[in-house]
C-alpha cells in the first residue's frame, strides 16, 4: 500500500510537472507565433514597398528608353542635316582666300569712287548748298565768319552776352 501510494504521489507529481511543462511550451509557442506573425507582417509591408519601387523604377526605364530612342533619332536627323550641308560649307571655306581679296578689291574701289565723288564740283556745291542751308536763318550773319560769336550766338539761338557767359574765349566776346 506504501508502494502504491508512493507511486501515485509521484505520478501525480509528474502528471502537475508535465502539465506545467506544457503550459509553458504553450506560452513560448504562442510567444514565438506571436514574434513571427509580427516580422511576416513586416516583411509584407517592405515586400509591397519594394514591388512598388520596382514598379516605378521599371516606368522610369520605361520613360528613359523612349528619350534615349527620341535623343538617338534627332543625332541621326542633325548628322543627315550635316552631311547635306557640307559641300556649302566646304565651297565656303575652299573659297575663303578668293572671297577675301575679291572683298578687299571691292573695297579699295570703293573707297576711290568715294574719293572721286567728293573731287567733283557737283560734290563741292551739294555739299556747300546744305551746309549753308544748315545755317538756317544765320545764314547771312555767319558769311563773314563761323568762328565769330554773332555766328555762333546765333545757331545756339542765344544773345551774344549769354553765349560769351558760356565760352568766353570765342572770337568777338
Amino acid at each position: 500500500v506504501s508502494m502504491l501510494e508512493y507511486i501515485l504521489k509521484n505520478t501525480l507529481a509528474e502528471e502537475q510537472a508535465a502539465h506545467e511543462d506544457e503550459r509553458s511550451a504553450q506560452h513560448s509557442y504562442e510567444d514565438s507565433m506571436q514574434a513571427l506573425k509580427t516580422e511576416e507582417a513586416s516583411l509584407q509591408a517592405q515586400l509591397a514597398e519594394n514591388r512598388k519601387l520596382l514598379a516605378d523604377k521599371e516606368e522610369e526605364l520605361l520613360q528613359k528608353n523612349k528619350d534615349l530612342k527620341a535623343t538617338e533619332a534627332e543625332k541621326k536627323a542633325l548628322e543627315q542635316y550635316l552631311v547635306e550641308i557640307k559641300p556649302g560649307c566646304d565651297f565656303i571655306t575652299s573659297n575663303l582666300d578668293l572671297r577675301n581679296t575679291n572683298r578687299a578689291n571691292e573695297k579699295t574701289a570703293l573707297e576711290n569712287a568715294v574719293t572721286l565723288i567728293k573731287g567733283t564740283p557737283a560734290y563741292t556745291e551739294a555739299m556747300t548748298a546744305a551746309h549753308e542751308e544748315s545755317l538756317g536763318d544765320c545764314k547771312e550773319i555767319c558769311a563773314k565768319s563761323e568762328e565769330h560769336v554773332d555766328c555762333k550766338a546765333c545757331l545756339a539761338k542765344v544773345t551774344v552776352p549769354g553765349y560769351c557767359a558760356g565760352h568766353a574765349g570765342t572770337v568777338g566776346c
